[in-house]
């Protein structure tokens, strides 16, 4: 008869507790590592900018909420204002290119400075709406503004979307290189489900959601896009990111009023650096046949 060995308890019971610590090791690294990305992300650092621009008026617009946001004003010859809002980590001096070239045609312009400036985060183009609508009220208080136009670009190029669903005011919209969905963004289209940088991605959407107090899938442009139409969008992309943003998607959402610029061979933001020639006519021409219907 064989000799009979009782199972070892301890051993057994050892060998789940290890695999329990590994366990909970891994998720409280993946949770820390996601977590300061996440935070990072969110509260981008606002450089310092001049106090003084030649041709330019210092402003301060208040938002519904209380936020005092400082931007460059500049009234309009035309009766016409281009409202401007740049990407993440962007600050008031961030399109003043485009600044100069619009008024060089007779538009005014109003860049500001975002929410991180001021000691808030940032929500990727959630909350920026509401700053959005503090530049139309600031707008539309000055003499002589008949007509509002808003290019965005990236996170801005979003908020100048979303923002235009509500604000009526807003008559057409110039955005460039915006995200489709901002979960999608987040966690990619080709991730691999349960891969580390799947398992990476699916925290930061949870700690998004945390701190941004919103559901980054509500962040959407293809949500939006139809009911900005029957205003007329004109949706700027690089060649080199159509895919990851979606921009045949977009376009294909935003209605018969809508037009396409795809830049060959440009990537995220490099739509005025491959031709500015180009990149000037394009903008000029949407915003003159458009404010003059």
């Amino acid at each position: 008869m064989e000799d009979y060995h009782p199972p070892n308890f301890a051993w057994d019971r050892f060998g789940v507790q290890l695999l329990f610590a590994l366990l909970m090791a891994w998720i409280v690294t993946l949770a820390y590592l996601s977590y300061d990305f996440t935070r990072q992300l969110l509260n981008p650092t606002c450089p310092k900018v001049a106090e003084e621009l030649p041709g330019y008026e210092l402003v301060e617009i208040q938002t519904s909420r209380g936020l005092e946001l400082q931007g460059w004003w500049q009234a309009p010859q035309n009766g016409k204002v281009i409202l401007l809002l740049g990407g993440l980590g962007s600050t008031r001096d961030t399109m003043l290119p485009e600044a100069d070239m619009l008024t060089g045609y007779g538009y005014g312009v109003l860049t500001i400075d975002p929410r991180p400036c001021v000691g808030q985060q940032t929500t990727l183009g959630y909350r920026e709406t509401e700053e959005l609508q503090a530049m139309v009220d600031y707008a539309l208080d000055q003499p002589e503004v008949t007509w509002l136009g808003v290019l965005g670009y990236s996170v801005g190029g979003v908020t100048a979307i979303r923002g235009a669903v509500d604000i009526e005011e807003i008559e057409a919209v110039i955005s460039m290189g915006s995200y489709a969905d901002l979960y999608k963004e987040i966690t990619g289209i080709e991730t691999i489900p349960l891969s580390l940088r799947w398992q990476i991605q699916q925290m930061v959407v949870g700690w998004y959601a945390w701190f941004a107090r919103a559901l980054p899938w509500e962040v959407s442009t293809l949500k939006a896009l139809p009911q900005v139409a029957p205003r007329p969008v004109l949706l700027v992309f690089g060649e080199n990111e159509m895919k990851r943003a979606r921009g045949w998607e977009q376009f294909e959402s935003s209605g018969d009023n809508s037009e396409l610029w795809v830049v060959p061979e440009a990537g995220h933001g490099e739509y005025r650096d491959i031709d500015p020639l180009e990149y000037e006519t394009r903008i000029m021409e949407f915003f003159n046949k458009r404010s003059s219907q």
